[in-house]
């Protein structure tokens, strides 16, 4: 390989993540968990749950992504996983986030000794604030709804709904 080619290369490899550090947009992790409330939730799961997610957002402060979600029980009722679709609008002021977001996805899970496809919805209020000008802390609040899809008819064998909260570490382009 000539010099030149390595130059070239190391150069690309240089500047493309500088180039994605300027982006709009946040990718990270997130810690939630399941809030029981007889009046709200349909069962106590004691869920807990682990995220992956990052999304992209324009000018106007529209937001949309990705996200892989891990979840356990700490009964021992239930564990599995979904994936999806993350969209939202976003609003910024000086270092403060606060977001509107719904994610929805498919996934599957063993819930009390039964296995099945899920289909998945969360709505979120997010309140955030950008710690430094590529990071930020946001906290949540929302409600979860998910059901089987198979085996059975939709939403006939689990069919869960309660509130949730939980916060998200982000990094990426946190400015305007």
């Amino acid at each position: 390989m000539k010099t030149r080619n390595i130059i070239i290369y190391a150069m690309l490899l240089a500047v493309v993540p500088a180039v994605l550090a300027a982006a709009r947009g946040a990718g990270g992790v997130g810690f939630g968990y399941q809030y029981y409330d007889p009046q709200l939730s349909s069962a106590n799961l004691n869920l807990a749950y682990i995220t992956g997610y990052g999304y992209g957002t324009d000018w106007e402060g529209n937001r949309i992504g990705g996200f892989g979600t891990s979840f356990i029980s700490s009964t021992g009722d239930g564990a599995g996983g979904v994936g999806g679709v993350i969209i939202g609008h976003e609003w910024r002021g000086g270092p403060l986030i606060a977001a509107l977001t719904l994610w929805t996805g498919v996934g599957g899970a063993g819930i009390s000794n039964t296995g099945c496809m899920l289909v998945f919805g969360e709505a979120d209020f997010e309140l955030g604030i950008r710690v430094i000008p590529w990071m930020e802390i946001v906290a949540y609040a929302g409600y979860q709804a998910w059901g089987n899809l198979i085996p059975g008819p939709a939403f006939s064998i689990v069919s869960i709904y309660t509130p949730v909260f939980g916060v998200r570490i982000g990094w990426g382009g946190m400015h305007y």
